[in-house]
């Protein structure tokens, strides 16, 4: 364990994938990677998710949410379906739920409120919360702080210094991708590092965006894949001024313990 990496997301649900999900895996088995958390980001893709999962059960788990671009096309019995698939053994945490202002697909009432009753199934079945924010300003922070999940990881996180301190204020965990590995728009949050916590940080590539641009040669299809979370290590380790190793250990470690995953 101490010398692999565990991606905490990765969309291995979508379409990129279909035609050799298979060689995608084997892949990320060969570059190190021990576990895969897929990311369920509606009911039906996190159906889709466990199908993937009951393929490999001892490589892959996943989460069950409703992202917030998502929310306008949920049925009216969304709670029901997802409190169904969220009891599921191999679902390790509920999301990817928060709140989007930055594309604004979707109305930023109907977003909370799907984010509202996500938090509160998932304290009502004792599940850790994966959490997307982007723009929102303090909103997706003030519903974390009204209902208080035991667990929390702030996934693909590119907010301000201001928001990640009061995270961290929070005890909340959080999850770097490749954005740190863009020399153009990661240069903010490569500086922000050095503020988390080693016991706080998770890594994630969430595939297949976001792909490190640190690759050399980059893939010409531009896909990204659980296979390249070592660029994330590297860079993040450059970033804290420790080794890869150290860096693999204590993110897989946190993994380990915040999702509950055993015998890997």
């Amino acid at each position: 364990m101490k010398d692999s990496l565990i991606d905490i997301g990765a969309n291995l649900t979508d379409a990129s994938f279909i035609q050799d999900i298979e060689s995608v895996i084997n892949r990320a088995q060969e570059n190190n990677i021990s576990h895969i958390i897929v990311t369920g980001t509606s009911v039906q893709e996190t159906r889709r998710a466990l199908d993937l999962v009951s393929k490999y059960p001892q490589y892959l788990s996943a989460t069950a949410g409703v992202h917030p671009h998502a929310v306008d096309a949920t049925s009216a019995s969304w709670v029901e379906d997802l409190t169904l698939l969220a009891r599921d053994s191999r679902v390790v945490a509920l999301g990817e739920m928060g709140l989007d202002y930055y594309r604004d697909y979707t109305s930023r009432r109907k977003q909370q409120e799907v984010f509202e009753k996500q938090l509160e199934l998932a304290n009502e079945i004792e599940l850790p919360v994966f959490i997307h924010d982007r723009d929102s300003g303090n909103d997706v922070l003030n519903s974390l702080r009204k209902h208080r999940p035991k667990f929390c990881v702030v996934h693909c996180f590119t907010g301000s210094e201001e928001l990640l301190d009061a995270y961290l204020a929070e005890g909340y965990y959080i999850g770097i991708t490749g954005w740190v590995c863009d020399e153009r728009r990661g240069q903010e949050l490569s500086l922000l590092i050095r503020r988390i916590p080693l016991n706080r940080l998770m890594i994630e590539t969430d595939s297949p965006y976001l792909i490190p641009r640190t690759i050399e040669p980059r893939p010409k299809n531009r896909r990204n894949e659980p296979a390249y979370l070592q660029y994330i290590a590297q860079k993040v380790a450059q970033c804290l001024d420790v080794s890869v190793e150290e860096v693999t250990s204590r993110t897989s470690e946190n993994a380990m313990h915040f999702f509950s995953l055993k015998n890997l």
